[in-house]
């Protein structure tokens, strides 16, 4: 193990580097052209499609620029609308196109493969550990 893996926060940033790494060479891999970080934001769209910028930007745990950059780069590869609110022709709501609609299954089988070989070793009680100690460190840093 590298001696700079000894410490837990870099340890954590590492490992997540890693992971953002290998899922994006895997959807690559499949052809698929969206980032892991833009499969995080139609996820949760798929959850609540419709919400505003700043919703959505909430719900993502991303600042407002962030979700911005990549509303439009996914508005321009044909995964999302800007739809403008009823009463303020300013406002727009972010909303689903079939073409996100057309990878959700296919995106979904290869992170849930991606999950099982990450925790392949691993049992379900040190997955259950790890996911309520990663929890509680999100909660605690937010």
């Amino acid at each position: 193990m590298l001696e700079i893996l000894d410490n837990t926060c870099i340890l954590l940033a590492k490992t997540e580097q890693a992971h953002l790494q290998y899922t994006r060479k895997r959807f690559l891999q499949e052809g698929l052209d969206i980032t892991p970080v833009q499969w995080l934001v139609l996820y949760t769209l798929f959850k609540r499609d419709g919400d505003n910028l700043t919703q959505l930007a909430e719900r993502c745990y991303l600042d407002s620029s962030t979700i911005t950059g990549i509303v439009d780069r996914l508005e321009k590869a044909g995964y999302v609308a800007r739809v403008s609110q009823e009463g303020d022709r300013r406002a727009y709501k972010i909303v689903l196109r079939p073409k996100a609609h057309a990878i959700r299954a296919r995106v979904g089988e290869i992170t849930d493969g991606i999950y099982a070989e990450m925790t392949e070793e691993c049992s379900d009680a040190e997955i259950a550990v790890f996911r309520k100690v990663l929890l509680r460190i999100f909660e605690k840093l937010n």
